[in-house]
């Protein structure tokens, strides 16, 4: 079983790695944005990193050089917006298997990480069919419409606009997937019919902050040619509609 630790500040990006790295059955060893990271390493088993370069506390070549220094068979996939071929050859210096400049395709970004995984020969297979058994089911959120809540695995439920409510309901019904923005800003209910693209981005962003200042998590995702989606498992509660 592939174990994949994700370091990096900017946690809209993050959530959206952590969904894709899910959805296509690896596991998250852990999530952080550089700090105390030795102690976080040193507590989390893992394969493999994803590593932000522009951290905030200290430079991700620094962490990528000490790291490789470490554990030698570690797999480094720099992820950073930092593209000129300089840079790019330090990172490559510093330890770095793979060197992706941002905004990175998700295809792109999983076809490197299977490579890579070939190349440290931990099998693709335990990558796309991890065993059941070692795989820890994720939480699930639940969506109460009539009441106007959604309910976070832990903490107190999150009060909803009926907007919000019906944005929520449309990526509830299609979690995993992804929501098509023209889909909900072209909804037939009378909650949705006056958006329209702008006035959707508004919605949403609001959205996101309200789960992300309740509970951390910035769960409002977008899909660059798919839509929206929710970044979790979400049950929609309909005996409370």
């Amino acid at each position: 079983m592939t174990r994949i630790g994700l370091i990096e500040d900017n946690i809209e990006f993050r959530d959206n790695l952590a969904f894709f790295l899910r959805r296509d059955r690896f596991a998250i060893a852990f999530e952080c944005d550089g700090q105390a990271i030795d102690r976080t390493l040193a507590e989390h088993p893992w394969d493999l990193i994803l590593l932000d370069l522009g951290l905030p506390d200290e430079d991700g070549l620094a962490i990528a050089s000490r790291l490789r220094a470490q554990q030698p068979a570690l797999g480094i996939v720099m992820l950073t917006a930092r593209g000129s071929l300089d840079e790019r050859v330090s990172g490559m210096r510093e330890g770095a298997d793979a060197y992706l400049v941002k905004p990175v395709d998700f295809r792109e970004l999983m076809a490197v990480l299977k490579s890579l995984l070939r190349r440290l020969d931990t099998g693709e297979k335990s990558a796309e069919k991890p065993a059941s058994s070692a795989v820890e089911k994720p939480p699930v959120w639940q969506l109460r419409p009539a009441q106007l809540q959604l309910v976070p695995p832990e903490g107190a439920p999150i009060k909803l606009t009926g907007r919000e409510a019906k944005l929520l309901g449309h990526m509830a019904r299609s979690y995993p997937n992804a929501v098509a923005r023209q889909v909900l800003v072209d909804s037939s209910d009378a909650v949705l019919t006056q958006l329209d693209s702008r006035h959707l981005e508004v919605a949403l962003s609001r959205l996101r902050k309200k789960i992300l200042d309740a509970t951390g998590q910035g769960l409002i995702l977008a899909s660059r040619s798919e839509g929206y989606l929710f970044g979790a498992p979400i049950r929609l509660d309909t005996d409370d509609s």
